[in-house]
């Protein structure tokens, strides 16, 4: 092979290896752009969920206080009643 040929592939080797690189550069630019654009949306998304979540949370427990105090005697009643039941189930279990 001549040696005007060798550098001329040589050459063309050169500009095209420059060429991908320049274009990789773009392609990574643009993913990098991409996944940040996508994170900032999560964190975005994220907070907005958190404060729906915290917001759902506080006004579902004042629903379930509002109900323990208008029923207080009923709960009471409830809990007084579970207890003879265990009370009573130990002490036929001891007796057994």
């Amino acid at each position: 092979m001549p040696q005007v040929d060798v550098d001329e592939i040589v050459g063309t080797i050169r500009e095209n290896a420059a060429s991908v690189r320049a274009r990789s550069e773009d392609a990574v630019e643009a993913v990098a752009d991409k996944i940040e654009d996508a994170l900032e949306k999560a964190g975005t998304e994220g907070r907005k969920l958190q404060r729906e979540v915290k917001e759902e949370l506080a006004r579902r427990w004042k629903q379930v206080d509002q109900v323990g105090r208008e029923n207080a005697f009923v709960m009471a009643a409830g809990a007084l009643a579970v207890g003879v039941l265990i009370g009573w189930l130990v002490a036929r279990d001891r007796r057994g």
